[in-house]
């Protein structure tokens, strides 16, 4: 692959939480990706897979004091992000890597109008913009999310939208500087079906009209089909499996994938019950040894709990790290 179409690398990343003085939480371990230009990349999994603190660390959003990254680099545009000092950081915040999140109501300040907090998005990157222009580069963000009447959006305050309405300023605000990357938290969990349609159809409009690359972190894999282009599914802060969307939906390899897509309805099949994955994620204070998965995994072996596998290629770009695949690629 030509490296020159990568926009961001994470390798070998490493995230830990220091709780107290003897106690570290290992929130993320030995992660490695990367996003390629005008893609969405979707990365897949329970609650509490390490998707969110991932996503948090690229844009170091995460506590100083309680966050470690004890091994890896975030590498954009051949900076790496976790040793660019703060001032380099804050360009870099907004400009070439938006970020949005889960509850917009939460991101947005009820204290001052959408356009005050749109105006002041350009103004942080460009403080020497005039403020009519600041305006219609406001304006223009608000009428590109397909916002109706957006002179009275432009002056509304954000408690007085719905909360469809709110992720469409969010994604605005995200786009208004034209960022390079994208990085969207679970930003429709808390939309009904009818206004997540349509802000997923939004999102992918403006990636086609801008280009921008996208990290879209869900757990819905309906989503995920609609949005992804490339898809890696991560379970107790590793990564199990990456691949073409279509390619891990239709051939999924490692057990956790197959019970995620198993779990999901198909109007197309006619089973009575749908398939569930026993437990549940273990929590960072009591991960397993080995695979994180194999307390949960019916084909487990000895093996799955003593060492994490190594990766197994399957062909092209379909790869997971599963023991079973090894010995599955060994017999063919």
């Amino acid at each position: 692959m030509d490296n020159q179409n990568v926009i961001l690398r994470v390798e070998d990343l490493s995230v830990d939480f220091r709780v107290n003085r003897k106690t570290t939480l290992h929130a993320v371990r030995d992660l490695s990706f990367e996003v390629r230009q005008g893609e969405t990349l979707g990365i897949l999994g329970e609650s509490g897979c390490g998707k969110s603190v991932t996503c948090m660390s690229i844009l170091r959003l995460l506590p100083e004091k309680t966050t470690a990254f004890p091994t890896g680099r975030i590498l954009f545009q051949d900076k790496n992000l976790l040793t660019c000092s703060y001032r380099e950081l804050k360009e870099i915040r907004g400009k070439d890597i938006s970020m949005i999140f889960q509850e917009p109501m939460t991101s947005l300040n009820p204290l001052f109008t959408i356009g005050d907090q749109l105006m002041e998005i350009v103004r942080v990157h460009d403080p020497h913009i005039h403020k009519a222009d600041a305006r219609e580069a406001a304006m223009n963000a608000i009428e590109k999310v397909r916002i109706p009447n957006p002179e009275r959006i432009f002056a509304s305050y954000p408690f007085t939208l719905s909360g469809g309405m709110q992720q469409r300023v969010m994604i605005a605000m995200a786009l208004l500087n034209k960022p390079k990357l994208l990085i969207c938290d679970e930003p429709t969990t808390a939309l009904d079906v009818t206004i997540q349609a349509q802000v997923l159809d939004l999102m992918n409009r403006l990636k086609e009209e801008s280009g921008t690359s996208i990290i879209f972190v869900t757990h819905d894999l309906g989503v995920i089909s609609e949005m992804a282009d490339r898809v890696m599914v991560m379970y107790g802060g590793r990564k199990c499996e990456e691949g073409p969307m279509t390619e891990v939906f239709s051939q999924p390899l490692h057990p956790y994938t197959k019970g995620l897509i198993g779990s999901h309805p198909n109007q197309e099949e006619t089973r009575s019950r749908l398939v569930t994955i026993p437990g549940s994620v273990p929590s960072l204070a009591d991960m397993p040894k080995g695979c994180p998965f194999h307390n949960r995994c019916e084909a487990a072996m000895e093996c799955c709990k003593q060492e994490f596998p190594k990766e197994t290629v399957i062909h092209a770009e379909h790869k997971a790290f599963c023991y079973l695949c090894g010995e599955e690629e060994s017999n063919g």
